[in-house]
Formats: C-alpha cells, structure tokens, sequence
C-alpha cells in the first residue's frame, strides 16, 4: 500500500509517508527508506539494513528521505509523487469504505423492511385464523339479553338489511315464536309488507334449522295472513285467522255405523222361510 513503512529498531510499529515532515522537524536524523519500506533513525535503520540487505544498503540509503535528502530536487520530487500518491489512496479508499457503507446500510434497511413486512402478514394472517365468526343465532341471543328485537321484514339472502327494534305493547308486529321464552319470539316482521315473505324465508335459511319444507310452511301461512309459530324444537305451524270447519266426532260416527248394520241383519230375518 502506498505510503506504509514499517519502524525498526529499538521502537516497533507503523507509520505512513503523510507523517514524515513533521517527523523529521521532531527527529532531524530520521529516515524512510523507499526501498525495502522501513523507517526509523539513521544509526538503526543502518544497522538493519548491513543485517538484512548488505548488498544493497549504501544503494537504499541513497534512495531514502530524511531531512537532509529533500533538499535534492530528485529525492524530493520522489518523495512529493509518494506523497500524493498516498493522499490519492487514502481518499479512494475513503470513498469506498463510505459507499461501502452505503450499501451495507442499503442492504439492511431492506432486510428491515422485508422482515417488517413478513411480520404484518404473519400477524394479520394469525388474526385471520384466531378470529371467530359470530353466527345469525349468535347475534340474535345478544339482541335478547338486550331485550330488543329484531326486524327480519327486509332481510336479504346473504342475512343483511335487518334492523334491531323496539317493540311497543301494542304493536302490528308479529313474532315468528309465539313464546314469549323463545329465543325466535324476539324475531319480528310486518305483516303488511310485500317483503316479509321473502324476509322471513331468508331469515329461517341463514338461521340454519329449518328444512325446506318447514320454511315453505311458514312463508305460505305469512302469504296467507295466517300467524306462525316456530322455535327450535317444532316445526311451524300454522294458525288460521278463521277456525277451520269442525270434524264429525268419534262417538257419532260409531252409532252411524251401528245402525247401518241393525238395518242390514232385520233384511236378511225378514227374508228367511216362514216370516
């Protein structure tokens, strides 16, 4: 790397080209020796050089900077081109570590981002799964314990456009339970409305307990003007607003027949010889 030495001698350690004036202002009899890239003062980089390299020591300590040497032109435009050279590292280097750093932190904000992101789906996938759907039943028990009612008349087939009602005493509303301790008493529809067939069948199909038949036999007494009465044990049934027509009783229909058959054996007596 350009610039470097290393100090030797009786002190260790490294040192750059950059800090050789000011050095040689502290130590006048200091030197940097290009050659082999060592530093130290003359009598011990000497003492190194005649050690390791004493073929070339007179030939690197010709070549070498100190105080003295710089007032050559040669030796000092030598050492001026090191010199700027070494600034001209430092900064590419510099500059690189800073990009370098750039992109490290680059690299990390995504890594946030991404992990953040993976995070909030993890969550919202977690709330998805832990989520409870509440059912029309569920519902209608919170409107109980609340004692109001709700009002089916204008409900649609997904289970919406109902309203929750207060029911006054006295109301033309009329309940799809007619006990007051089922939980379908507090379901409520408007007999003159156009829509309460089609409310209250789609009401009985999202409730979820009633066959076919059972929702056809309630929406054809509402059709009817007739009134209903469901819960959850039974089925609706239906209670006509005119009584139906009265049945001939069991006693009556058995003296009927018993006369029928006195009438029947006096013929055959009566048709028998000598009567």
């Amino acid at each position: 790397m350009a610039g470097r030495y290393t100090r030797v001698g009786s002190k260790k350690g490294p040192l750059v080209i950059g800090g050789a004036l000011p050095k040689f202002d502290q130590e006048p009899d200091f030197v940097y020796v290009p050659m082999y890239r060592i530093a130290g003062p003359s009598d011990e980089v000497a003492e190194w050089l005649k050690e390791n390299h004493p073929d070339e020591s007179k030939t690197a300590i010709k070549g070498s900077y100190s105080k003295s040497s710089l007032k050559t032109a040669s030796i000092r435009s030598a050492f001026d081109k090191e010199v700027e050279a070494a600034s001209k590292e430092r900064q590419e280097q510099s500059s690189f570590r800073q990009e370098l750093k750039s992109v490290n932190l680059m690299v990390l904000v995504n890594l946030l981002q991404r992990y953040d992101s993976l995070k909030k789906t993890d969550g919202e996938s977690s709330e998805t799964t832990t989520k409870v759907v509440r059912t029309l039943k569920d519902k209608l028990m919170d409107i109980v314990r609340e004692k109001r009612f709700l009002d089916v008349t204008n409900m649609n087939e997904k289970g919406t456009d109902s309203k929750k009602v207060k029911v006054e005493k006295g109301s033309m509303k009329r309940h799809l339970s007619q006990s007051k301790k089922d939980p379908l008493y507090h379901v409520v529809y408007n007999a003159s409305s156009k829509s309460a067939v089609d409310g209250v069948r789609n009401f009985m199909m999202q409730y979820g307990t009633f066959s076919e038949r059972e929702v056809s036999s309630a929406t054809d007494a509402i059709a009817d003007g007739s009134m209903i009465n469901l819960n959850k044990t039974k089925s609706p049934t239906r209670s006509p607003l005119v009584s139906p027509r009265r049945q001939k009783s069991s006693k009556a229909k058995k003296t009927a027949v018993t006369d029928s058959a006195g009438d029947e054996l006096d013929a055959i007596l009566n048709s028998l010889p000598g009567n």
